[in-house]
């Protein structure tokens, strides 16, 4: 591989274990660097899914992206994005992570989150930046932000599934070992 693949694109159904790619990768090389960014995770109650929160990885400050009983806010299926806590949680700690860390990560750049214009501004910003991004995108997104990151010469795209979790999260930890 390149040397300067410097941002890697996680894709996959969902389910396949992209967020499960991205904090396992944070546990193995968090000790070596500093590592900031978002993680997002369904929320669940009664067994079924409700919504999902955001999480800072830096601070561990936590939002809520998207609810089924959020009032306000652009729909996304069921769900209703809370842009303000994508903005005060998620915009926050990419945009810190852009200043202060060596990877930064961003679970995920998916339709909830490209709701927010700043959002997309910080991703922009990210993707520009010299620092090592760990990325996840919705399988099916065709999205121009999207779409214009995929298409970047710095940017390494790989599939998730069922069958090759372990070894991706081998390739992952290494490129961004050797690109710090």
């Amino acid at each position: 591989m390149s040397t300067d693949i410097r941002k890697i694109l996680i894709t996959g159904l969902p389910g396949c274990g992209k967020t499960t790619l991205c904090t396992r990768a944070i546990d193995s090389v968090g000790d070596a660097y500093n590592v900031g960014g978002i993680i997002s995770t369904e929320i669940r109650e009664g067994g079924s899914r409700k919504g999902f929160k955001i999480i800072d990885i830096s601070t561990k400050e936590e939002g809520i992206l998207a609810h089924v009983n959020q009032k306000t806010g652009p729909r996304i299926g069921k769900y209703r994005v809370n842009l303000n806590d994508l903005d005060e949680v998620g915009v926050n700690a990419i945009g810190n992570a852009i200043e202060k860390c060596d990877v930064v990560v961003i679970d995920e750049i998916g339709p909830m989150e490209l709701c927010s214009s700043r959002f997309i501004e910080v991703i922009n910003a990210s993707f520009d930046s010299d620092k090592c991004i760990l990325a996840t995108i919705h399988f099916r997104s065709r999205h121009p932000v999207v779409e214009g990151i995929k298409n970047r010469e710095d940017v390494a795209i790989y599939r998730l599934h069922e069958n090759n979790r372990d070894e991706m999260l081998d390739t992952v930890v290494e490129l961004l070992g050797g690109q710090i």
